[in-house]
């Protein structure tokens, strides 16, 4: 009661930005040969701020496993309210590598009649491109030993190996056709 207040007193002060917490959470996918992985991203931004969150992510390898590390870098905010937060720079979290289906065809080789349905056949397949891999069949026969065009070959015993060979699964049997001249 011994005072007046005379006006309005002001002062500066600093509103720093506050640390924001960006967590990951992996998505799996499929082999396709490179590192590159796909995450969804949360975080503790204050309710109703808006801002849109990028990052890059990638699995510490490219081969097929489940639990694999993702490395989550590169963290950085855009929109509105970026400016208000800091966001960690890294965070790490897992997400699987699924086997790739391996397409094995056959293409079939002409021969001249000899009595038995034993054929030969050439390989090929929808590998991702630089991938170590061979292929390699147990047997292909004819249906019926007699001449003809374009006659029913069937492929079975299908194997894959290499370096690469358990990012895939692959069809163990094929269907073609060659001649019997």
């Amino acid at each position: 009661a011994n005072y007046t207040l005379s006006g309005v007193a002001t002062t500066t002060a600093t509103i720093t930005a506050r640390p924001l917490a960006v967590a990951a959470t992996g998505v799996n996918k499929p082999y396709d040969g490179n590192t590159n992985a796909t995450v969804t991203l949360t975080d503790d931004r204050v309710v109703g701020d808006t801002f849109t969150i990028a990052s890059t992510a990638t699995f510490t390898d490219k081969n097929v496993g489940n639990g694999k590390q993702v490395n989550v870098s590169s963290i950085a905010l855009s929109g509105a309210d970026a400016g208000n937060y800091t966001p960690n720079g890294t965070t790490t979290t897992t997400a699987n590598i699924t086997p790739r289906p391996l397409v094995v065809s056959a293409t079939g080789v002409n021969k001249v009649y000899d009595g038995n349905t034993t054929a030969t056949v050439t390989l090929s397949d929808n590998r991702v491109g630089g991938d170590v891999l061979a292929t390699g069949y147990g047997s292909a026969a004819f249906v019926e030993k007699e001449a003809g065009t374009a006659k029913v070959v069937n492929v079975s015993g299908i194997t894959t190996a290499g370096t690469d060979a358990a990012n895939y699964t692959a069809n163990t049997t094929a269907v073609t056709t060659a001649d019997i001249t």
